[in-house]
């Protein structure tokens, strides 16, 4: 019976995954305008998110989501998994920054570029001005960016310190940043430990297919919790070093609080 349900869910995983590519591929080519087809990706992708929440049975609960819906945002959530991405996709709003090796990741690497996400090179000190201006020209399309300043993913014993440099962009165009706390309660019904994380969690050297493949074998329900905390004004900070303190401070303490 389990591996019925597994090759049930993984049947359901596959189409979604080619309907998805499939629509995404045709709003690229057939859209010439870029802010509008950047626009329809998003809006695309979130109704694929939702119904893959909805198909795998996971449970997002928002907590304090106060945010001006006329403003843009740098959101900066702690990083546990590949799942954060869909359960932090809420909105049309909502863009990802990823990395290049991302980006060449078979299939998954498709899935997030028409899922609208900026990638990076985190590893060239000499690029990171013109990722900054890449990343200036997405807010001022009206999206907000959400980016991962630990830089990976951890095991969920705590937060990993935080990478100022991108944060700097805050500061070049005022925009305020929400910090972000991203916590998983259950797993199948069980609170989630040290037994089970591995279900979810995806870090370390873990292979990204063979992840896949045991969360769709292994997992029948998640439960997880996004709590948005108070934007961060960057102006109250003397520079981004402090800035990157005190947001890692703020996110650790909802962690593990």
């Amino acid at each position: 019976m389990k591996y019925i349900k597994f090759l049930h869910k993984l049947g359901v995983f596959l189409v979604l995954t080619l309907l998805f590519i499939t629509s995404s591929t045709f709003i690229y080519f057939f859209t010439v305008d870029k802010k509008k087809r950047l626009k329809k990706l998003v809006k695309n992708s979130n109704f694929y998110r939702d119904l893959a929440l909805k198909l795998f049975n996971v449970k997002v609960y928002i907590n304090n989501f106060n945010l001006n819906t006329e403003e843009n945002y740098l959101i900066t959530p702690n990083h546990l998994s590949y799942l954060d991405i869909l359960v932090l996709k809420n909105n049309d709003k909502n863009l990802f920054v990823s990395t290049h090796e991302v980006k060449e990741t078979f299939l998954f690497g498709k899935v997030a570029e028409f899922g609208g996400s900026v990638f990076i090179n985190r590893q060239s000190k000499n690029g990171i001005k013109q990722e900054i201006e890449t990343l200036k020209e997405v807010l001022k399309e009206g999206f907000s960016i959400v980016i991962f300043l630990e830089g990976t993913t951890s095991n969920g014993e705590t937060v990993l310190p935080f990478k100022s440099s991108f944060v700097e962009i805050a500061f070049e165009l005022g925009v305020k940043i929400v910090p972000t706390c991203i916590r998983y309660r259950t797993v199948n019904g069980e609170k989630l430990s040290e037994k089970n994380r591995d279900l979810i969690f995806y870090y370390g050297d873990m292979n990204l297919f063979k992840h896949v493949f045991n969360f769709l074998l292994n997992v029948n329900s998640v439960e997880v919790e996004v709590i948005f905390l108070n934007p961060v004004n960057p102006s109250d900070f003397k520079d981004r070093k402090e800035l990157s303190k005190y947001l890692h401070s703020e996110i650790l303490k909802c962690y593990t609080g």
